[in-house]
């Protein structure tokens, strides 16, 4: 058989009816963008700055025209100082960011197995509509149960919906939630188990389950091990050295100019507006890596500014679930009803009035 042969056909009706979206890209607009920005964060530690540089040019003028001793000191070391410190400034942004793009490797594997583990519960589990329905609905309550558990939340209101006021309960009582949901997931496979589902089957969708937990550790060893204290205090230490004593390094740079005062009639030397606005440059760049290296910590907490999207993963995770159910040929032939919790507030009504009870498959 040539290569030929083995190509299946492909249409073309998407490219055809598919409309071209533009790259909307601007750089004058991701530059001066201050939503998502970790500017707003660390504005006041630069006026800080700012202002301990007035500071200490108004020292400087006071002590030279008093007594005629300058305040200024040599440039040279501070060349190799920032150097050295942007270093320790970029491993401090890149251990916060592996981090965060581990902690999203990991939700990507929760994705996938909570998809996987719905996909063979339908393929191979028991002919029966309710053992299926309370098998999904499980999986689809288990990304939002580990999300809350995460961020320490015990309101759980889409796993109301999906399991009932009494399961969730049960839950929200639980020392690990996400430990509780995945007792419930094995329970309902030894119960199908005994059933229908072979022991081939059964090992490999108990697999898929036991790997959900696997990323639920990887999660909150992310979450309960912030990184080593003594580095960040240390980093914090450096940039504090270096950005209160570069001010006494600019001075001799602007003490002989006036073109500020020239501009606005008045004897005002220019370190008094260039010093503090150069210093407030250098720190921008240095307190926001700062910054991000510790917002991304913690990809999970919410009022971190580059937090994942852990919301939207589970209402995907859960709308591709029910999805699957729904088009299940056992489950729409029992005329049962079940809906997204990402639908309209009407259609989970009637998914809440289905589990009021609370009640499981197995009881």
């Amino acid at each position: 058989m040539s290569s030929t042969d083995t190509e299946l056909p492909v249409s073309n009706d998407m490219d055809e009816n598919a409309e071209e979206r533009p790259l909307n890209y601007s750089f004058w607009l991701g530059a001066l963008i201050i939503r998502g920005s970790i500017l707003p964060r660390v504005i006041g530690d630069i006026l800080c700055f700012g202002l301990f540089a007035l500071a200490v040019v108004f020292l400087s003028n006071f002590t030279q025209s008093q007594y005629g001793v300058t305040l200024s000191i040599p440039q040279g070391p501070f060349s190799a100082a920032g150097a050295v410190l942007g270093l320790l400034l970029v491993m401090r942004t890149n251990a916060g960011y592996d981090r965060w793009w581990e902690a999203r490797k990991l939700w990507g594997g929760i994705v996938n197995q909570s998809r996987n583990l719905g996909v063979m519960a339908l393929a191979y589990g028991p002919h029966d509509p309710e053992w299926r329905r309370q098998f999904i609905t499980w999986v689809a309550a288990f990304p939002h149960v580990i999300r809350c558990s995460l961020r320490y939340e015990t309101a759980l209101p889409e796993v109301e919906q999906l399991l009932g006021e009494a399961n969730t309960k049960s839950i929200a009582k639980a020392g690990h939630m996400p430990s509780y949901v995945a007792r419930q997931l094995a329970d309902l496979l030894q119960a199908a188990k005994k059933a229908e589902l072979d022991s081939f089957s059964f090992f490999q969708i108990e697999e898929q389950r036991q790997e959900l937990i696997n990323y639920v550790g990887g999660c909150e060893r992310i979450r309960n091990t912030p990184l080593a204290r003594s580095s960040a205090i240390q980093v914090r230490q450096f940039i504090l050295l270096f950005l209160v004593t570069l001010p006494f390094a600019l001075l001799g740079d602007f003490q002989d100019h006036n073109l500020l005062g020239r501009l606005v009639g008045l004897q005002i030397p220019d370190s008094v507006l260039f010093v503090p606005l150069f210093i407030m440059l250098v720190a921008w760049p240095l307190l926001s890596l700062d910054r991000i290296g510790m917002e991304l910590q913690n990809p999970f907490d919410t009022r971190r500014s580059d937090h994942l999207p852990l919301d939207t993963l589970c209402h995907t995770i859960e709308k591709n679930l029910i999805e699957l159910l729904r088009k299940d040929t056992i489950f729409s032939q029992s005329e049962k009803t079940l809906e997204s919790t990402t639908f309209t507030p009407e259609m989970v009504d009637k998914l809440n009035e289905q589990n009021k009870t609370g009640e499981t498959w197995m009881s």
